[in-house]
């Protein structure tokens, strides 16, 4: 075990940021370590880096003296020198270096005439041997790989630290903490500052590295290609979860389901015991009567779930039904200057209901081409039209729409200032404002919440198109997918220019790339299209057969993408025509259908069971709350292993689907 926390608690002052957190780190795991903004991740890091010290519990941490070589990477980490880049990222190991001195010195010392030869010699060996072990003859080579990795060139190394921009600078200390972590890397939101090349080169280097991985991360395309296990931080407590990002996403639901079930069943019971109470007190049968009551102030009530962690599903019509085309480019070109940042468009039609999403490296024009559609700025050429009926909106990264002298309430209820209240908290609630939140003032939103009530404010006031420049910026993941479904459930067009690939998988079902002086479109998602997103060039060239365009395997938005083992490759795309079935094929296709129908099996014996359970809970002495109570324990056992039952027979019949066709 290289770390860990029992029982671990810890107060700011009377805030109480982590009540019981249990976690232990085992060699060769990789860890997601995620949590709502403030949940107290960054907060067990400094436990573990010994920055802080529990109030309560224990913590054995990855210390040096234990033997373990270790790294660590946060946005706020300073560089130790004022020199170049390549010295401070190899600035952790000066005892190395100085080897590495001592060696040169010994050298020498070897060729002078009046040295002692033998103590030389020997000394040279015990050093070279210290000098072996702690990898020196690499090191320096490893860090040139990194860094070069990371998106600096060899005739950069020279370069001196201090002249390097804020997310330059961020790198350096990335390339410095993977250097060090040969055992256990802990890494805080390494994902910020990196381009789509090294990003790619960090989850393979993630996926293939023997090293123990913890990454507290919102990008949640990357955790479902690097995490093996989740760790979630939940009102300060810890729960942990084998898989990665989406397949946690899958147990949390069928989680939440379950607790709001047997939450909404012991309510109902007190209800049916408080009025059996209120009408008996006085009565007959008021010694049952205050048995009852007894048995109620003794119950252990199930605390109400996080209900706003469930995926609400709800829909936004339009307020004006558009025409069948929502937007026209015509020849369009975006610049500065009078000069155009890429090739006019010819022409790019947008459809009522289309999800176009918007692709490309930073400073090729993307949200300049949303400013323009948008009436802020002028195309440089041609331009662009709206269908007939169509309002527009748009979303920018700074909320202009919102009003600081509003409180949330006031900010929606001013779009339609004849709207009853009921209606505006009813809307609010689809957004996750709910209770105190409503009175919050705008200027007291976080980041996430401002964007959620920008977007509220267009769909309030009637857009059917909805131009989104980055929507998920600076939010933690509840919020991102808050916007996500936001997204999906808008019945009218939306264009989003976004980096973020998990909302790309989600919602676009067609794509514009802006690369090279070109502008490019694609039908179908992330996914069918992923090579040609991530810049994969090598790839990019079609097939003879294809042209340019290829069928896609699918032009729907993706709700969930999947991601492998921790050495992770390409996603294997379905064939569009069946093959016939070799003996292997057969042999796979046997036990994908064993594999269904004892799935099939278990469910019908559990949901019998549960059935059974259930009539006898009916016949019960209500009096007998003891027994009813383990009754209770009893079915929430089995809905939870029904829940995970039904999960395996899908996925096993989903497999059995695919290899049939």
């Amino acid at each position: 075990m290289l770390a860990s926390l029992n029982h671990v608690s810890l107060n700011f002052g009377p805030h109480e940021v982590l009540k019981d957190v249990t976690w232990a780190l085992e060699e060769g795991e990789c860890w997601g370590l995620i949590g709502r903004n403030g949940a107290g991740k960054s907060t067990i890091f400094k436990l573990l880096l010994g920055q802080l010290e529990a109030d309560k519990g224990t913590v054995v941490r990855p210390t040096k003296e234990r033997g373990i070589r270790m790294g660590h990477y946060a946005q706020d980490l300073v560089p130790e020198t004022g020199g170049s880049i390549l010295e401070e990222t190899l600035a952790a190991f000066g005892d190395v270096e100085k080897l590495q001195h001592e060696m040169r010195d010994l050298e020498h010392r070897m060729s002078e005439a009046d040295a002692d030869l033998d103590a030389v010699m020997t000394r040279y060996q015990d050093v070279t041997e210290a000098f072996e072990r702690f990898d020196g003859f690499s090191i320096r080579a490893r860090a040139e790989s990194i860094l070069q990795a990371l998106g600096f060139p060899q005739d950069q190394f020279e370069r001196p630290v201090g002249a390097l921009s804020g997310g330059q600078k961020s790198r350096v200390m990335l390339a410095k903490a993977v250097l060090q972590g040969q055992d256990l890397l802990l890494l805080d939101e390494p994902t910020n500052h990196l381009d789509l090349p090294s990003l790619r080169w960090l989850e393979d280097f993630v996926a293939e590295s023997t090293a123990t991985v913890v990454v507290i991360s919102h990008d949640r395309y990357f955790l479902d290609k690097i995490a093996t296990s989740i760790l979630e931080i939940e009102m300060g407590k810890s729960r942990a979860y084998e898989g990665n990002y989406s397949e946690f996403m899958d147990k949390k639901e069928q989680e939440l389901e379950l607790a709001e079930r047997h939450f909404d069943r012991q309510q109902d019971y007190i209800k049916k015991q408080e009025e059996y109470i209120r009408r008996n007190i006085a009565g007959q049968n008021t010694k049952q009567a205050r048995g009852r009551r007894t048995h109620l102030a003794k119950l252990d009530r199930i605390a109400n779930p996080l209900r706003d962690r469930r995926k609400v599903k709800f829909s936004f019509p339009e307020t004006v039904r558009g025409g069948d085309v929502a937007l026209v480019l015509e020849n369009a070109s975006v610049g500065w200057d009078g000069k155009p940042l890429y090739k006019p468009l010819e022409q790019l039609q947008v459809s009522r209901g289309q999800k176009l999403g918007i692709v490309g490296l930073n400073g090729t024009g993307k949200s300049t081409l949303l400013k323009a559609i948008a009436g802020e700025i002028a195309f440089i050429t041609g331009q662009s039209r709206l269908g007939s009926q169509v309002k527009l909106g748009y979303f920018d990264q700074h909320h202009k729409n919102l009003d600081p002298r509003n409180n949330v309430f006031q900010q929606i209820h001013a779009v339609n200032p004849r709207a009853l209240k009921q209606d505006v908290m009813g809307f609010l609630a689809k957004f996750s404002f709910r209770g105190d939140d409503v009175e919050k003032p705008v200027t007291a939103l976080s980041g996430g919440e401002r964007a959620r009530l920008s977007i509220a404010t267009l769909i309030r006031d009637g857009v059917n198109l909805l131009l989104l420049d980055e929507p998920t910026n600076h939010m933690d993941i509840p919020s991102m997918e808050a916007m996500e479904d936001t997204i999906l459930s808008f019945s009218g067009a939306v264009v989003v220019v976004t980096h973020d690939r998990y909302l790309l998988g989600r919602v676009a079902e067609s794509l514009l790339r802006i690369h090279g002086g070109l502008a490019e479109f694609r039908e179908g998602g992330y996914e069918d299209n992923q090579d040609w997103v991530d810049l994969d060039l090598a790839a990019d060239e079609p097939d003879e057969d294809t042209g340019p365009n290829p069928p896609t395997a699918s032009t729907k938005a993706r709700t969930s993408i999947p991601a492998g083992p921790r050495a992770s490759g390409p996603v294997p795309q379905a064939s569009p025509k069946a093959r016939p079935l070799d003996k292997e094929a057969q042999k796979a296709f046997k036990r994908l259908e064993r594999k269904a129908g004892e799935a099939e099996a278990k469910v019908d014996e559990l949901e019998g069971k549960i059935a059974t359970l259930s009539s006898q809970m009916a016949a019960m002495d209500p009096n007998d709350w003891q027994a009813f109570s383990a009754k209770l324990d009893e079915q929430k056992q089995l809905e939870s292993e029904l829940a995970y039952t039904m999960s395996a027979w899908e996925e096993a019949q989903g497999a059995l689907e695919q290899s049939q066709g």
